[in-house]
């Protein structure tokens, strides 16, 4: 039989890479211990927008086929008393941030017109302001039209480097210029039949041909914000899109750098972390968070440090001795965000088998649901003498672990 027991951590592969639920206000011991580690460390913190944001998350086969049904849940509370507990809570995360930085690191800080004055300032006295190296407008047309005043179609990147040695290299962020607006430049071929734009200035002509790559400057139009389609969209709110981290990050990162995100919110900067081939960190206070960001990324490498809850329900996975397998069969959750006629197998989401070790779970396997395959594998061959534990996360992104017990053990 199984019993509920509580674990705070799994570990994957190595566990060399860190998903972390905790606060900026007290981090944890792990976070703590990569000071001066860091060559990119970014920064998405609530806005002081007031709003408590939810999300929808799909479950069930037919939700993960067809997007419905689903449960509506928290995502992130971005309500504080007032602005100077805000600024508090923005001072304390730009200075672990800074603390975070090796020598040749560079931090961003994304912010929208309420807060970027004042981020500005913080960063300006904690950084200082010789290692202010931009102010990223990052621009686009979605959302609503206001006729009151110009409508706010813009976030802002605030880039600061560590210290004088930072690393950056433009040449790893290169556009076509078919992808730059046009301009009043005069077009022509040249006799190699290569196309360019041409400008004349002090009686000399300056060419620019279009097979030769440009570079961003510093306000951003070409990537725009995630439609509710976008397939890669987790749903958790205010999520940002991969490319802007990507540009972010390639003129500063190299493989193996290790990246931070100490408000990781669905996780977009650790997968771009994990495609560039970076070592990661990623911490949050919500732990929906935490679920969203598991489940974006590879579990080959990774430690999650996030206390399972223990909350009496009953694992229904029982061992058929005559087929020698291991069949899970499903939870019975209770509560409002439940619907009542859902399938128990509905109710899980991912499923992992592995070994317990004091508090600490090391996976074997996992499986989990997708868009790309919705159906759960619901049973596992096992042999007796070798039963594993099992760690379940439910359709909410609750996890719940359980350990082997022989029955009247």
């Amino acid at each position: 039989m199984y019993e509920q027991i509580q674990i705070q951590r799994t570990v994957y592969g190595e566990g060399e890479n860190l998903l972390i639920h905790g606060r900026i206000q007290n981090p944890p011991k792990e976070i703590r211990a990569l000071r001066g580690q860091a060559q990119f460390v970014y920064a998405d913190p609530p806005f002081l927008t007031g709003e408590a944001f939810r999300r929808k998350r799909v479950y069930g086969e037919k939700g993960w086929r067809k997007g419905s049904p689903s449960l509506t849940l928290e995502g992130y509370s971005d309500q504080f008393p007032d602005e100077k507990s805000y600024l508090r809570f923005l001072r304390r995360l730009i200075s672990l941030s800074r603390d975070m930085l090796g020598e040749e690191g560079i931090f961003c800080l994304h912010l929208d017109w309420r807060m970027s004055a004042q981020g500005r300032g913080l960063c300006d006295r904690i950084f200082g302001k010789n290692c202010f190296l931009n102010e990223i407008i990052w621009a686009y047309e979605s959302g609503g039209r206001s006729m009151k005043f110009f409508p706010r179609k813009h976030e802002t990147v605030l880039m600061f480097a560590k210290g004088p040695k930072y690393r950056f290299d433009l040449t790893q962020v290169p556009l076509s210029r078919g992808q730059h607006r046009k301009n009043h430049m005069a077009r022509g071929v040249d006799e190699n039949g290569r196309g360019y734009s041409s400008i004349r200035a002090n009686g000399k002509e300056y060419r620019y041909y279009d097979d030769e790559p440009v570079y961003p400057g510093d306000v951003w139009t070409d990537i725009g914000f995630l439609q509710q389609k976008d397939p890669e969209r987790t749903g958790y709110p205010t999520q940002k899109p991969m490319k802007l981290l990507e540009r972010l990050m390639k003129p500063t990162v190299r493989e193996g750098d290790l990246v931070m995100d100490l408000c990781c919110g669905s996780g977009t900067t650790l997968a771009a972390a994990e495609k560039l081939g970076c070592r990661f960190a990623g911490m949050d206070a919500a732990e929906e968070a935490i679920s969203v960001c598991q489940a974006r990324l590879k579990s080959e490498n990774l430690t999650v440090i996030h206390q399972t809850a223990r909350d009496g329900t009953e694992s229904r996975a029982e061992y058929d001795p005559e087929a020698g397998r291991l069949r899970l069969g499903g939870l019975f959750l209770q509560g409002d965000q439940w619907p009542e006629k859902a399938e128990p197998m509905d109710l899980i989401e991912a499923w992992e088998v592995g070994r317990l070790e004091g508090t600490v779970f090391r996976t074997e396997k996992r499986y989990q649901r997708s868009f790309q395959y919705p159906a759960l594998v619901d049973s596992l061959g096992i042999r007796r003498e070798r039963m594993p534990d099992l760690l379940i996360t439910d359709a909410a992104g609750g996890r719940r672990a359980y350990r082997w017990r022989e029955d009247g053990v």
